[in-house]
């Protein structure tokens, strides 16, 4: 699977992309705004656009912006170029960064590089959605502080190789109305993590106190968090709990099965390696949740050795 489907609603807005010198219309809170540039105008077009469209009159009514392609694929987000143009985005409680397609970039080449004076300029969100933060291979690795986001009460992160400094920093920010995260965890060979253990803090319950939905998705050790989730204390006030788009086989849902899932409610295991067996084991065991279970997944088989793949990874 690839993300080939440029974004056409965000924030429950229809997206339209601003272009320098377009006048905005008279309510420009009705729409979400989308800042990217092409092959040809290179990151100058794309820090122009951002430069003019806080330079309008009604900047501040903006609620909700896209940042697509910034540059060629691989380069860091321009955050030198941009940041000042940040304050003007008085309104916004809706970010979405890194909103590309494949054509533009593939997922494991976008590299926000340095946030921290980005989401500092945005401090009031609500949603803020972030695709790429893939391969160290990118660039060189930054320092980055977790986010105070006082207000936000969604965060979802679609990665082909979440890297463990960006996971870390996001499961420290200081967010206390989050109700809803969802992190696409990814495969190693992109930069993810290779064992559960930097999910502890949040499975431990320490985190996020008003976290209600939670989706450890598209990752390459879903039996292993399957394993990892029974008794977690954050279970104890998650009701959705969403595996989607990963590895799991008869192993993970069988500990699924076994455990104490707390107050889980429904249980999202859509592109998934589960016999058929496994899934009615599953729903037997835990009859009072919704198990969804659809896409389910064919190992590839090469040689003596078998390969199971996530959703996105490349």
């Amino acid at each position: 699977m690839t993300i080939s489907t440029p974004t056409s609603t965000f924030a429950g807005l229809p997206v339209q992309q601003y272009t320098a010198g377009t006048p905005l219309p008279t309510d420009p809170a009705a729409t979400a705004w989308k800042v990217a540039t092409d092959w040809d105008r290179g990151d100058d077009g794309f820090v122009t656009d951002l430069t003019a469209l806080a330079a309008t009159d009604r900047a501040g009514q903006i609620t909700a912006l896209l940042l697509g392609q910034w540059s060629e694929a691989s380069d860091p987000l321009p955050t030198a170029a941009i940041t000042p143009a940040l304050p003007a985005f008085t309104g916004v409680r809706h970010l979405f960064v890194g909103d590309m397609t494949f054509e533009e970039s593939e997922i494991s080449w976008i590299d926000w590089g340095d946030l921290t004076a980005v989401l500092d300029a945005f401090g009031q969100l609500r949603t803020l959605q972030l695709r790429g933060g893939c391969s160290s291979l990118i660039g060189d690795a930054v320092p980055f502080a977790p986010p105070a986001l006082p207000e936000l009460t969604s965060l979802t992160i679609e990665s082909g190789g979440l890297q463990q400094r960006y996971l870390e920093a996001f499961l420290a920010a200081d967010a206390p109305h989050l109700t809803d995260l969802e992190l696409w965890l990814g495969v190693d060979n992109y930069g993810g993590i290779t064992t559960v253990d930097p999910l502890a803090p949040l499975l431990a319950g320490d985190r996020f106190p008003a976290l209600t939905r939670l989706g450890l998705c598209n990752s390459d050790l879903a039996d292993e968090i399957a394993a990892a989730l029974d008794g977690a204390p954050i279970l104890q006030r998650i009701t959705d709990l969403d595996l989607s788009k990963g590895t799991l086989t008869d192993t993970g849902a069988d500990a699924l099965a076994a455990a104490d899932l707390g107050a889980v409610t429904t249980l999202i295991l859509d592109h998934h390696y589960v016999g058929d067996d496994a899934v009615r084991r599953l729903r037997a065991a835990h009859p009072h949740i919704t198990v969804s279970a659809q896409d389910r997944q064919e190992p590839d088989t090469y040689g003596d050795k078998t390969y199971l793949y996530t959703a996105v990874s490349e």
